[in-house]
């Protein structure tokens, strides 16, 4: 078994939605209305993209990851002071994959900390990117900002792990996710087809993300939270793979983007993961980002008591009082 924290809150700094509309519930604070209202407040802003701020306490000592930087600076600078997030706080960064939406703003997060801080992210997020939508339409080499040396220019010391590796006390980068579930299984368009391809050794092939990985965090009496950016490995795969990499077999909250709602992905998907989710028995799921409007609000039809509407600016606490 793993390091274990005794508690960990988890600030959605960026994320596709924003509704002020929202009450707290137990264990989960809102921005809500008074806050929309109140002259004085950064209200947040949303954007295609996801950032989590996640705060651990361990032995009475506090830690801060930041997972993922949205789509741009300007977006998650903002809603780190709408949130009141202290960018001194953060230890380190994981980039979940190199895609635009997860990494487009460490630069400018970078050089907003100031002094060095680890960035743990895999080496094949740096390979060039490409799509073909439906359409025709092209995206060229899309993640060309993306390199080392600007990490690094801006104070990132890069760690580039394709196995797991411990963050913080507790905070995992899973790494690599095994691709075993069937229906989550990688699509390998034709070089002419729509899709997502990468150029590997020269060569212009299907990108299936290779470097797809996730945050868990092992929670002392609670079991794991799971923090996903797209789950291009598949939902099911990744809390899998969380699973072996802590050794903790019960899943309390699985978060962030699903992959459910990119153009193509079937219906069918949709509810094999819910069926596989439900055998998982979350406490909390938080079908965000990537997930899509249809699986969301499938997901909240076949799971009400375990979803959990999760936009901009809501913070959700886990530990053993809470559970």
């Amino acid at each position: 078994m793993t390091t274990a924290v005794d508690r960990v809150t988890v600030t959605t700094v960026a994320d596709n939605y924003s509704d002020m509309l929202l009450l707290d519930e137990p264990n989960v604070k809102r921005l809500g209305l008074v806050h929309h209202f109140d002259p004085g407040m950064v209200n947040p802003r949303a954007e295609n993209g996801i950032a989590f701020l996640v705060r651990t306490e361990r032995d009475g000592r506090e830690r801060c990851v930041l997972f993922d930087t949205s789509f741009t600076a300007g977006v998650l600078l903002h809603n780190f002071e709408a949130t009141g997030g202290r960018l001194d706080d953060v230890c380190g960064i994981v980039i979940s994959h190199g895609h635009p939406d997860h990494h487009g703003g460490l630069d400018g997060v970078l050089a907003a900390i100031g002094h060095e801080v680890p960035v743990v992210i895999h080496p094949d997020a740096f390979l060039p990117r490409y799509l073909r939508l439906p359409t025709g339409e092209v995206a060229p080499h899309y993640n060309y900002a993306l390199t080392a040396d600007a990490i690094e220019r801006r104070g990132g010391a890069i760690t580039a792990n394709r196995g797991a590796i411990e963050v913080v006390d507790g905070v995992f980068a899973t790494g690599e996710i095994a691709r075993e579930v069937p229906f989550e299984a990688p699509a390998s368009p034709g070089c002419h087809d729509p899709g997502l391809f990468q150029l590997i050794d020269g060569s212009l092939g299907p990108d299936t993300v290779p470097d797809d990985q996730a945050l868990a965090i092992n929670v002392r009496g609670v079991g794991l939270v799971v923090l996903t950016g797209c789950s291009h490995a598949g939902v099911i795969n990744t809390v899998e793979c969380a699973r072996r990499v802590t050794g903790e077999d019960r899943v309390h909250a699985v978060m962030g983007g699903f992959h459910l709602g990119f153009p193509g992905i079937p219906a069918s998907k949709t509810t094999a993961t819910i069926a596989a989710l439900r055998e998982l028995a979350p406490r909390v799921v938080a079908p965000m980002h990537c997930t899509g409007m249809r699986a969301a609000m499938e997901i909240a039809r076949e799971m009400p008591e375990e979803f959990l509407l999760n936009v901009v600016g809501t913070t959700v606490s886990f530990g053993a009082a809470d559970a």
